[in-house]
């Protein structure tokens, strides 16, 4: 299966970093910072469960060139969603889904709006994450 994670922050990277520990095609989608130390070091996850450990993986300043996706997992700020919707049509095709993995009741709505119908999912995620540093 060949994922795209929109939002390499808490979640996104988490959820991202842990697929691709599973032996899935990751690819991430980022920008700044962040895509300076993923390029540079991988991901590094701290978990109270699961210890520290860091893995490698690919990341893209744009998905233009990129083969299209079997799932993109869209874990963007609310305020990000249309930009990042507009960033992702690249590699939705017609049967790409779009789990949105965000805050607020609207998104999916947003996401569909530019991606057309019945691409997009609501997701609901239980973790607690949050960026202590690029990568």
């Amino acid at each position: 299966m060949r994922l795209v994670i929109v939002g390499a922050g808490g979640t996104g990277g988490y959820f991202g970093a842990k697929l691709a520990k599973g032996g899935e095609d990751v690819t991430f989608l980022a920008r700044g910072a962040h895509l300076k130390a993923i390029w540079e070091n991988g991901i590094r996850i701290r978990s109270a469960v699961e210890g520290t450990w860091q893995i490698k993986v690919r990341a893209v300043e744009t998905l233009h060139d990129e083969p299209p996706a079997d799932l993109v997992l869209f874990c963007v700020k609310s305020f990000d969603t249309e930009s990042a919707a507009e960033s992702i049509k690249s590699v939705v095709g017609p049967e790409t889904g779009v789990l949105s993995i965000q805050n607020g009741v609207d998104n999916e709505e947003k996401i569909g709006r530019i991606l057309g119908p019945g691409h997009v999912m609501g997701g609901v995620a239980y973790v607690f994450a949050n960026i202590e540093a690029p990568g």
